[in-house]
């Protein structure tokens, strides 16, 4: 089956795992601090629906309408969709937070995508997608370390 992923950089933050978890799962904040994902809906409950607010770099706005898959406190969330069909296009995205010592902790995020359309959607969206995820990961460094920082 065609398949890749797209991963962001491996971004250390200087914050508590915790304080970043709690940050990822604030989504009525992110408008303040998140270019990628602008806007989440979701409930964070296994199956529950995610409507994402995503602005693509280069790409534009669009929304996103996928489910949650896994919600793995302190340190990973995942969701995902598929398109009509699972052969045609499917998307599993994980995000996750790994606790480096008391103050610091890693994040990272990727997207498995598999089916036919992979080669077309890899073709329009790759660059576009690790954009955004690497501003997004930076954009949550940030956040979390003024957080400490003011805490």
């Amino acid at each position: 089956m065609l398949e890749f992923t797209v991963y962001s950089e491996r971004v250390e933050i200087h914050a508590p795992q915790t304080t970043v978890w709690n940050i990822l799962l604030d989504v009525d904040r992110y408008p303040e601090w998140n270019p990628f994902t602008e806007k989440v809906v979701t409930r964070f409950e296994l199956g529950s629906p995610v409507e994402l607010h995503v602005n693509l770099p280069g790409r534009g706005k669009r929304l996103q309408r996928e489910f949650i898959t896994g919600v793995h406190p302190p340190h990973k969330l995942g969701w995902g969709m598929h398109m009509l069909h699972e052969r045609l296009l499917r998307a599993r995205r994980w995000q996750t937070v790994e606790a480096l010592g008391a103050d610091r902790c890693c994040y990272h995020t990727e997207d498995h995508l598999s089916g036919l359309l992979t080669p077309l959607v890899r073709w329009l969206y790759f660059h576009s997608m690790q954009e955004g995820f690497n501003n997004m990961a930076y954009a949550l460094k940030q956040r979390a370390e003024q957080e400490t920082a003011h805490a």
